[in-house]
């Protein structure tokens, strides 16, 4: 094989690599959309819950019973603190959901820089080797 169609071959593979790559990272900025919408969900449902601590009534303005009166059952399990342990849960399940499609995000743009430069670098060289053939 020549030295010309050596060139020709890189530079298609290259190119072939840079599709590749960057429907890598449009896989990648869906997957980050969907995250930041799980996100804006979750953030936004927080003041509608049972469990939100500005709401009248929720489970933050009730007191505990004194531990020293022998009728006070501390034990007893509060449905608004329950709802709040899930939604803190929620909230950490979507932020780490996030943060992962975040970073995915930012290696496959690292990734197709990468491949832009390898695809770049190839094509410069034919363009010189068709030059110095005197092709061009």
């Amino acid at each position: 094989m020549n030295m010309r169609a050596e060139l020709e071959t890189a530079l298609a593979r290259a190119e072939g690599d840079w599709r590749r790559a960057d429907d890598a990272l449009e896989q990648a900025h869906a997957e980050l959309a969907t995250a930041t919408a799980a996100w804006d969900k979750v953030v936004n449902d927080r003041r509608k819950a049972d469990a939100d601590r500005r709401k009248p009534g929720s489970a933050w303005d009730r007191s505990f019973p004194d531990r020293r009166k022998p009728d006070a059952d501390r034990r007893s399990a509060e449905a608004g603190l329950a709802a709040f342990a899930m939604a803190v849960a929620d909230r950490d399940r979507a932020y780490t959901a996030r943060s992962k499609a975040e970073a995915a995000c930012a290696k496959a743009e690292a990734a197709l820089d990468a491949v832009t430069a390898a695809r770049d670098a190839a094509g410069a060289a034919l363009v010189a080797f068709k030059r110095a053939e005197g092709s061009v």
